[in-house]
């Protein structure tokens, strides 16, 4: 009998809510983050719409934007499992963080900075505060927890990454409980790169839409507990999700853009499907990458329906939530869990008319209840990443 990984907690910061319940009411109203910048002057640029957290956050002291945001998620993800950190055996326990851009702040400073400002003592010590690994390590120390942390940089496509490899060092008995997910803050540097590459929209993000125009920077972090079955049940935990598969692939065709033909990510998605024993008719919905602009939807649609049967449900949150960068894939996971556990199908908010040829269901409008047993949560990104977790009802 095979020992499932299974997820026991969650935690979500996102554009939309923070905290799984606000968040789970947007994505089931249609209640987009979509709004001016805050902290970045927009006067001279083409583009001025972003998708970023503005609820209050837990108090943390000392760290980058991405770090406060996966730090608070963490928090709610530990409390959700009902976990007592200085019970865990430091040496078992791991923390991965998925990210894009990790911590910029520093470097943003930088560039509006005197050059009296440059490598004084005090930028010499952000520098160092935001250095990669600091977001998994800002996390480890807040909760206390000891043992391995890592950030592990694939860009949008590293939240997935990141569950996945923690699903792997569960299996192989590394550790007995992972914290994993993704994180990233609100960059300027993103937000200015995605501009002038082209492929921001101009003030509504509709993935799949034959209107579409591209998406929406945003921001946030998802944080899961997952741990072997045999221990959570052990404790009395809350089984929330399995996470029966999962898919790595990375493909050489372009920096930026990914395979015509969706190679990369197609590959991704059966491995997935392989390690979790089924088939792609299994499968009821798939949290599509989705972010909205012209080339990677059609390409993403060309692979979804070449690798699933016709009249496979499929959907993008990103149309509220901006696309997350690193946390995007862990945030559209949260979004899995949620849908597992309640139910019911979110739609592509701002979809009217479907991008063609397309054989499978794109859900629009509003909700759709289930059943929903097996779903894949698929993500792209730049550098030919990609990632596919498959996830089931607990």
């Amino acid at each position: 009998m095979t020992d499932d990984i299974v997820i026991t907690g969650m935690g979500i910061v996102s554009p939309i809510g923070c905290g799984e319940t606000t968040f789970w009411e947007s994505l089931c109203s249609g209640r987009s983050a979509a709004a001016p910048v805050d902290g970045l002057n927009t006067t001279d640029l083409s583009r001025k719409i972003a998708c970023q957290v503005r609820e209050p956050m837990d108090t943390v002291g000392g760290v980058g934007r991405a770090s406060k945001l996966a730090v608070t998620a963490a928090r709610q993800a530990v409390s959700d499992a009902r976990i007592d950190p200085s019970d865990l055996d430091p040496t078992r326990t791991y923390t991965i963080v998925g990210t894009t851009m990790g911590e910029t702040e520093f470097i943003e400073e930088g560039l509006d900075a005197q050059a009296s400002d440059w490598l004084s003592s005090e930028q010499w010590s952000r520098i160092l505060t935001g250095r990669p690994g600091s977001i998994s390590a800002h996390v480890r120390s807040d909760l206390k927890l000891g043992g391995y942390a890592a950030d592990l940089y694939g860009a949008c496509a590293a939240g997935n990454m990141a569950i996945a490899l923690a699903r792997r060092h569960l299996l192989d008995g590394r550790c007995d409980v992972a914290l994993a997910g993704g994180a990233d803050g609100f960059s300027k540097l993103a937000f200015i790169g995605f501009m002038r590459l082209r492929v921001m929209a101009a003030e509504v993000c509709r993935p799949f839409d034959q209107q579409r125009d591209g998406l929406l920077v945003g921001e946030g972090a998802t944080i899961f507990v997952l741990e072997r079955e045999s221990t959570a049940r052990a404790r009395g935990a809350v089984i929330r999700a399995r996470v029966l598969g999962a898919g790595l692939t990375c493909e050489s065709y372009h920096p930026t853009r990914p395979d015509p033909n969706g190679e990369g990510l197609a590959r991704a998605t059966a491995q997935a499907l392989r390690g979790a024993g089924l088939t792609p008719s299994d499968i009821d919905y798939i949290c599509a990458h989705g972010t909205g602009t012209p080339q990677n939807d059609a390409i993403e649609v060309t692979m979804m329906d070449r690798c699933f049967p016709k009249g496979v449900c499929f959907s993008s949150i990103k149309a509220l939530t901006g696309h997350t960068m690193g946390a995007a894939a862990a945030m559209e996971a949260g979004a899995c869990v949620l849908s597992l556990q309640h139910q019911t199908l979110i739609p592509t908010w701002h979809l009217d008319t479907v991008l063609q040829p397309c054989s499978l269901d794109a859900i629009t409008g509003s909700t759709r209840v289930g059943p929903v047993r097996y779903v894949v949560n698929n993500s792209a990104g730049f550098g030919g990443y990609n990632s596919s977790l498959v996830l089931a009802v607990a």
